[in-house]
């Protein structure tokens, strides 16, 4: 009893260690990010307040909070999520939508993949099923717009994924449309672009060339539209053409703290509130939460380049490890994990029954110690038959006995 007592302890205390990995208390400091990491903590504090129930809309959330490595896929939040999209994904047949079956979120899978990512599960081992199927077919991904197909890239090139069997379109297909985009001065951009920028397309692209690894043209066309970045940002620019622009010089390699003189990384915190919260509209009161997320974003991936880390949307770091989430390595594990309970699940019933079917062969030989409950030892046994003996040689002398009269 001690022995099963103390096991159920152990047993306890690692259930309860494991329940607090994940769990933050800020990213530490030191001499030369101390500012970067305090505005990081301030803001993950807040969205962490205000994103309690994370669902389909919170993808820049999750990303920002676990890419600035405030936490990580192990924290609740971020399993939260992905049980949520889960949800919401097959309730609509498997499909990223409203949940009427009708509505497709097509503009939202490259987020979707990129939050789900990020949380270290393929996604296209995903328990709603394949997200990769939203970016492989050219007339799901342009119900979303240009950038959308452009953003496409970056989330295939996030995992280094491949399109889902089936689709019309290949990665090649990706990074031609991307490049087809750029103009002459490096510039990305296409026709009645509405409230997109130059700038914002660009830095979009520029991220999902450079994701690509390709040399010679894609290259040539990465660094060109680095160059127009780095001449055309500015600090009047549109705040999320400021944040994209640090993501993708991020990427690029470039302090996006000196970029020929400018601080990027100061223009972003010009939106931020004593709250750790942002607003973009330096009219509002408050801050919120969208906001909050595309500047932790940007914060993230500062923090990162200055640690010598994988760039912001770079996720190998995430994927192909054995933990708890569903990379292929895992579900191999899971499944051998199962197989290896099913077969130890019919060893201990069969030895169930084995020892009933002992028990009750003692039983009916009369050599089962009720006392104790096994079988008799040898000497008790051998005490048993005696007696038996004796009984049985009594009972024929008073036959026998019987039989004269």
């Amino acid at each position: 009893m001690k022995t099963f007592k103390r096991i159920t302890a152990l047993v306890m205390a690692v259930i309860l260690s494991l329940s607090l990995v994940g769990c933050s208390s800020g990213i530490e400091a030191d001499e030369t990010n101390a500012e970067l990491v305090q505005a990081i903590n301030n803001t993950s504090e807040y969205i962490l307040k205000e994103v309690t129930a994370p669902t389909y809309g919170d993808e820049t959330a999750i990303i920002a909070l676990n890419r600035s490595t405030y936490i990580d896929y192990w924290h609740s939040l971020t399993t939260n999520y992905v049980n949520k999209l889960d949800h919401l994904i097959k309730t609509n047949g498997y499909v990223l939508g409203d949940g009427s079956k009708k509505i497709v979120y097509a503009e939202g899978y490259p987020d979707a993949i990129l939050a789900m990512t990020t949380a270290g599960i393929y996604a296209n081992w995903a328990n709603s099923g394949d997200l990769l199927k939203g970016i492989s077919y050219d007339n799901v991904v342009m119900m979303g717009g240009y950038l959308n197909k452009v953003d496409a890239l970056t989330a295939l090139e996030s995992g280094k994924y491949t399109p889902s069997e089936g689709g019309d379109l290949t990665r090649r297909d990706l990074i031609d449309f991307t490049m087809e985009l750029q103009k002459a001065d490096g510039s990305f951009s296409y026709a009645n672009m509405g409230e997109v920028s130059e700038i914002e397309v660009t830095a979009s692209a520029v991220t999902g060339l450079i994701l690509t690894g390709e040399g010679d043209e894609v290259a040539d066309a990465a660094a060109s539209g680095v160059g127009y970045l780095k001449a055309n940002i500015s600090e009047d620019a549109a705040p999320m053409d400021i944040i994209k622009t640090v993501i993708a010089l991020n990427t690029a390699g470039v302090d996006a703290t000196d970029v020929d003189g400018k601080d990027l990384i100061s223009w972003v915190m010009k939106y931020a509130r004593d709250n750790g919260s942002f607003s973009f509209d330096e009219t509002a009161k408050k801050g919120n939460k969208d906001d909050a997320s595309w500047a932790l974003l940007a914060l993230a991936s500062q923090y990162r380049f200055q640690q010598g880390m994988t760039s912001v949307y770079d996720l190998s770091d995430v994927l192909g490890g054995t933990h708890n989430q569903l990379s292929p390595e895992w579900m191999l594990y899971v499944k051998f994990m199962i197989s290896f309970m099913i077969f130890m699940g019919v060893v201990m019933v069969s030895m169930l029954i084995l020892s009933r079917v002992r028990i009750y062969k003692w039983k009916k030989e009369g050599i089962y110690d009720y006392e104790h409950n096994c079988r008799m030892s040898d000497e008790e046994i051998a005490a048993v038959m005696e007696r038996r003996a004796r009984e049985a040689q009594e009972a024929a002398a008073v036959r026998t006995e019987k039989t004269e009269e």
